[in-house]
């Protein structure tokens, strides 16, 4: 049995499962807020979990983080689907240089996989999380989710149909800058056809704004009307783009300032060394934990 025989020994278990606690709540919730806000309601449980009661830490915490986080999810649905625009999930942002203590980076899911994590309804989310990021087996799962094995095997094979979808390929970290970079310049240049040479002919541009500030509501298609866009703001508002280059999710990003505000995060999927997506989070409410580098 895991002792709990005082607040020090309570925490320093908590403490020492938190990384790992947090990666799970984000890849469920798609949002750092809520992810935060998940640990602090297991912690205020765990706080009051009687000494001596407890098998196994990790498991008892994982069950608790993954049930507080579901409940938050299902609520979290109906507000997505009244959503103005598109949603887009919240930013993880890191300077280009900063590194985990020891070198892992278990918070590091993409934007990409975190939309198509969207597609799931919450069961699928939570069995195909454990299992697939999480690395636990059926038996853990069902305990954890109150299930049989068989039925957390057929939740499993639902998920997985529901995320049959080609992924933008894995690109180094150095092309990732380096492109990344590249866009930043011709931004600011305004140079329509560097731009356009950088994006894939059938690139996309996702903005959210929530319907808090001014950016696209509708995806735009194709790497010329993106490069129209991009040279069109700054002409029409008379300023100009800055950015800095940082890691969203763990790929290449940019923190994005419009007439000296900073106004947005951006992400890219690369895909045969050109920009296949740009993710433009831009909700205030969103960008309220990113840090400026």
């Amino acid at each position: 049995m895991t002792a709990l025989a005082d607040p020090d020994t309570a925490l320093a278990a908590f403490a020492g499962e938190r990384a790992r606690l947090r990666a799970l709540a984000y890849r469920l919730l798609g949002s750092v807020a809520e992810a935060e806000d998940t640990l602090q309601d297991a912690w205020l449980r765990w706080s009051t979990v009687a000494p001596g009661s407890v098998g196994s830490a990790p498991a008892y915490l994982t069950t608790l983080v993954t049930r507080l986080a579901l409940d938050r999810l299902r609520s979290a649905r109906v507000a997505r689907e009244r959503y103005y625009g598109l949603w887009l999930p919240e930013p993880e942002v890191a300077g280009w240089d900063a590194e985990a203590d020891d070198g892992a980076e278990p918070e590091s899911v993409s934007l990409a996989m975190l939309l198509l994590l969207e597609r799931l309804a919450p069961d699928q989310r939570a069995v195909f999380v454990l299992r697939e990021a999480m690395d636990l087996d059926y038996a853990e799962i069902a305990a954890i989710l109150g299930k049989s094995v068989d039925a957390c095997r057929q939740i499993m094979r639902r998920a997985r149909a529901r995320m049959a979808e080609p992924s933008a390929a894995l690109t180094d970290r150095d092309t990732g800058r380096r492109l990344a970079t590249a866009f930043a310049e011709a931004s600011v240049r305004r140079d329509y056809a560097a731009i356009v040479a950088l994006l894939s002919d059938d690139a996309q541009w996702l903005g959210d704004g929530g319907g808090m500030v001014r950016t696209v509501v509708n995806p735009l298609f194709g790497a010329d009307r993106i490069a129209r866009f991009l040279v069109g703001v700054q002409r029409k508002r008379g300023v100009s783009f800055a950015f800095t280059p940082v890691r969203v999710n763990g790929g290449p990003g940019l923190l994005s300032e419009l007439g000296g505000a900073f106004r947005s995060v951006l992400a890219f999927d690369i895909a045969d060394g050109r920009i296949l997506r740009v993710y433009q989070i831009a909700n205030p409410q969103k960008l309220e934990h990113v840090a400026v580098f």
